[in-house]
């Protein structure tokens, strides 16, 4: 028996080809995406070693401001540190790369910081690996040296002005005196863009303390114990401050940094288990298929003796060696992957930063577990089926057995009661509301797609038949239709992969349609304001502007109201929280909708405090009472009085401050307004005003409200996108599905084409018979993706309609997108099978058993 399993194994090469592409691509995505993930971890650590690589010690604060510039470093906390032992040398330095500082770049915009940071810092000598390729130390306080990288990077030249916006969120100009590179031909450390002014000049733009640091820089002395001074320091300075090593620093970065890029692993790996998941409905189709066409082979095998244990055992070790080759072809390309993707994320910091491979046991392990394990219990069932082959059948022409679905019947039908009545007495809260409910109805609706798709044999002859009766006109088509419906069980699981995949992105269309629809019907019947002024963020700093610029909208013709919004972080009882202040309380709520439940908005100062209904709740508080606040940008709590209650239009937390408070803030500048036009009023025109107001600041302009509906609802189109790409690799599955399908049954049915061939079908005729079988099985998939997709998304919008999610939106051009890729799917996957029928030589078939 295992002489003739590998006899059977290398006679059919194709087939085993065909049997393990599925289980390759998932098992190149799950090893990809941990090596991937091993080989970014690498790349980083070794950069972030470079970056610290002559940092002996750095003091920072231990809190940084939210809002606005970094946290400082007094003076005299510098001399602290120097008269700790071990200590050679303690320097005050100026720094920021948290996007204070935005390069304005020659087209007057502001230009894109959200990869490597721009670092703005106080000139201090030049020290190795740093090197002064051009120019001079900066002097004047209106003078900077950048790095070579920011040359590269916006085009600007040594000797040019470069128009900077500084932590006071104006445009301010410096000469560019100087340039620096790094040892190596390098023209950054790590990708980032540098800044080097004088002292004063990065305390002014970078900071607001005219007399403090942001850092210290440490050099211990030579012998001495880095852990310990560290210790000693952090000992004397207390817990306000924070102490690192350089090998710290390089650690803390390289975790923050590999925290980001963990989104692509979970993508990487969500491919993989989209990709396991349909082929496992192909491994079982293929084996049930090679099952079916070695009956008279394996009904010898028993008829000489062979127990169903061997038999079993026969299959069995197909899927084995199957899986184990697969596994190891997908561990090859999904280290070639990761790879890939480590070098293609690694070039965006340019030369600074080296691709490293890194290869985990976790890999190795996925990948051979994936597909050893996966092909292995897809093929149990078809091997249970083979050792059922009675030796009798040697004695009849081999053909492929039809098996009855009544057993799919049965449990499909048990599952689909199953999840709708859990469904029904979830939508009717019979099991509870909130989020009892939401969890009750997902998980009736997890069941619902599961009996759906052991139900899928049950339907397929019945609407395969009818699909295929659109493409009846012709005698091919009527034969495309039969061989189609001729196995449900077959056309079902081949036609699985494309309707899992359908259903999941269908699901979450309706869902994200819906969820846009709705965004946009409370901006509509809900906000009154016309206009929003606010900023483009181009990196981590968030623009704000002068206050005093909105009181000239106030006076443009055609304004009737005007409110500005400030955002700050405040701790209430050692607990933080964000809040909104305002310049007019009264305005902000009638434009967004609100409604005052209590207490009073038109008289609002300093020492008050609004709350929404929630926050109220939650705080234990009403209109009158009192409540201590300490803002993030002072030390002193303060006292506020509870002023009024408002009931939410969006249903969310919050509070609100006078901007009268502002100074208190980390960033006591607005960044947004919201603007309210006169009845009648043209508001092309006074956008056009409002944005000559704001014409100095590059990152601020006027738009109409809809442009903050778009702001929410891009986030949507951005998930859905990654869940397209999800089916796309659902789609490449059911391609292979489909000409693994078609390709079996024409060796299947040699004989029966070469009948048809003698009789006078031409080839054409073949591969239409064979087109019109593969886009029936495609458009078959498709359908009832969309259908059961469909209903799952608005059963799913139904129970969240009280979170926000009240309007249904059907996403139908995207739906019918679907179903004309499953068309084009079905005569792509037609082509090689119809190629092969095409080839069979007529009398060689003829004589095929």
């Amino acid at each position: 028996m295992l002489r003739a399993t590998f006899k059977s194994l290398m006679s059919r090469k194709a087939r085993l080809l065909l049997s393990g592409i599925a289980v390759i691509l998932g098992a190149t995505f799950i090893s990809g995406a941990l090596v991937l993930n091993s080989s970014l971890g690498k790349t980083v650590e070794s950069m972030f070693s470079t970056v610290y690589d002559t940092v002996d010690i750095q003091v920072s604060p231990a809190e940084q401001n939210p809002f606005g510039g970094p946290s400082p470093v007094p003076a005299e906390v510098v001399d602290q540190v120097g008269d700790v032992d071990g200590v050679a040398e303690a320097t005050g330095l100026v720094q920021d790369g948290s996007g204070i500082i935005r390069i304005v770049g020659k087209n007057g915009k502001v230009i894109p910081a959200f990869g490597a940071p721009v670092i703005g810092i106080n000139w201090t000598p030049i020290e190795d690996p740093a090197e002064l390729r051009e120019g001079r130390e900066p002097l004047a306080d209106d003078e900077v040296v950048v790095n070579q990288a920011l040359l590269n990077a916006t085009g600007y030249k040594v000797g040019e002005e470069l128009p900077l916006i500084t932590v006071n969120s104006e445009v301010t100009e410096f000469t560019i005196v100087g340039s620096v590179g790094y040892s190596g031909g390098r023209d950054s450390i790590a990708g980032e863009q540098s800044i080097m002014f004088t002292l004063d000049a990065a305390r002014a733009n970078l900071m607001t303390e005219p007399d403090a640091f942001t850092v210290i820089d440490v050099k211990t002395e030579d012998g001495t114990d880095l852990t310990e001074v560290r210790d000693a320091i952090a000992a004397q300075l207390g817990d306000q401050y924070q102490v690192q090593t350089g090998e710290d620093l390089a650690a803390e970065q390289t975790e923050m940094f590999s925290a980001l890029l963990s989104v692509f692993n979970y993508l990487l790996l969500g491919f993989g288990a989209v990709a396991l998941i349909v082929s496992v409905f192909l491994i079982i189709n293929t084996f049930s298929i090679i099952v079916a066409q070695r009956t008279r082979e394996l009904a010898l095998f028993r008829a000489m003796g062979a127990g169903r244990g061997q038999i079993t055992g026969s299959v069995l070790l197909e899927a084995f060696i199957i899986g184990l080759l697969s596994g190891l072809l997908g561990l090859a390309f999904g280290i070639g992957l990761g790879y890939l993707g480590t070098v293609a994320m690694s070039s965006s910091a340019g030369e600074s930063m080296t691709a490293e491979l890194a290869v985990p046991m976790s890999a190795v392990l996925a990948a051979m577990g994936v597909g050893i394990g996966v092909t292995m219990l897809a093929a149990l069932l078809p091997a249970i089926n083979a050792s059922r082959v009675p030796p009798i059948a040697a004695l009849r022409e081999a053909s492929s057995t039809v098996r009855p679905v009544k057993l799919f019947a049965i449990l499909g039908g048990l599952l689909l009661a199953l999840g709708g009545t859990g469904l029904v007495l979830s939508l009717t809260e019979q099991l509870g509301g909130g989020d009892d409910r939401i969890l009750s109805t997902f998980a009736s609706l997890g069941v619902i797609f599961i009996g759906a798709i052991v139900f899928t044999p049950v339907v397929a002859k019945p609407l395969v038949s009818l699909i295929g009766a659109i493409m009846s006109w012709s005698m091919p088509g009527k034969l495309g239709r039969r061989n189609s419906s001729r196995n449900p069980r077959r056309t079902a699981i081949t036609a699985s992969a494309l309707m899992i995949g359908i259903t999941l992105v269908t699901a979450v269309g309706v869902l994200f349609s819906s969820a846009q629809a709705s965004i946009a019907k409370f901006f509509e019947n809900t906000m009154s304001a016309d206009i929003l002024i606010t900023g483009t963020q181009t990196g981590q700093a968030i623009p704000t502007y002068d206050i005093e610029l909105t009181d000239e909208v106030r006076r443009l013709d055609g304004v009737d109201q005007v409110a500005s919004i400030y955002i700050e972080e405040l701790t209430i009882d050692g607990r933080e929280y964000y809040v909104q202040a305002t310049d007019n309380l009264a305005g902000l709520t009638d434009m967004q909708g609100d409604t005052v439940a209590s207490g009073q908005v038109t008289e609002f100062g300093a020492d008050d405090i609004a709350l929404y209904q929630g926050t109220a709740d939650n705080l234990g508080l009403e209109v009158g009472d009192t409540v201590s606040v300490t803002f993030s940008g002072g030390d002193s709590p303060q006292t506020l009085t509870v002023s009024a209650v408002i009931e939410s239009a969006a249903g969310g937390n919050g509070m609100f401050l006078s901007n009268e408070q502002a100074d208190n803030f980390a960033n006591p500048r607005p960044l947004q307004t919201m603007v309210q036009l006169d009845d009648g009023a043209d508001k092309e025109r006074v956008i056009e005003e409002i944005n000559m107001i704001f014409d100095d600041s590059p990152e601020i302009a006027a738009a109409d409200i809809g442009v903050l509906t778009d702001q929410l609802t891009m986030i949507f189109d951005v998930m859905l996108m990654v869940v397209q790409i999800l089916l796309g690799v659902a789609m490449l599955i059911a391609v292979i599905g489909v000409v693994n399908t078609l390709t079996l049954s024409v060796l299947e049915r040699t004989r029966e084409l070469g009948l048809l061939r003698a009789i006078g079908m031409s080839r054409g005729q073949v591969t239409g018979m064979v087109i019109v079988e593969s886009i029936v099985i495609s458009v078959f998939g498709a359908l009832l993706g969309l259908a059961i997709g469909a209903g799952l998304g608005i059963a799913a919008q139904q129970v969240l309609k009280d979170d926000m999610l009240d309007v249904l939106a059907m996403p139908w051009g995207t739906m019918v997108g679907y179903l004309v890729a499953a068309v084009v799917i079905g005569t792509v996957a037609a082509l090689i099978p119809a190629f092969r029928a095409n080839r069979l030589n007529v009398l060689d078939a003829i004589s095929y058993e």
